[in-house]
């Protein structure tokens, strides 16, 4: 997507999972994501996720998704705290 369109959240990072044979739980997948999504905000954004003005989340495959799709991928995606629209990308903006 162009980034000079109005969007909400901007992918930061795929990250596949580092142990892709048998589907872990959501559990595993959710902690592993919150770890690999901090450590790959800094360097996107320019600032520490606990300094920026931007929030973040990720997706994670689902069961069926892992399964049928061989989806093993980890997406982060950075927004604006209060949901409001971007119309510029914030990698090394420093927010």
């Amino acid at each position: 997507m162009d980034c000079t369109k109005e969007h909400t959240h901007e992918l930061y990072a795929v990250i596949p999972y580092d142990k892709p044979d048998v589907f872990p739980g959501l559990a595993a997948l959710d902690t592993y994501a919150q770890r690999v999504c901090v450590g790959a905000f800094e360097s996107y954004v320019g600032v520490s996720p606990f300094d920026s003005t931007l929030s973040f989340s990720w997706l994670t495959p689902t069961l069926t998704s892992w399964n049928n799709n061989k989806d093993h991928d980890i997406l982060c995606v950075v927004g604006p705290f209060d949901g409001s629209t971007m119309t510029a990308s914030v990698k090394g903006s420093g927010r």
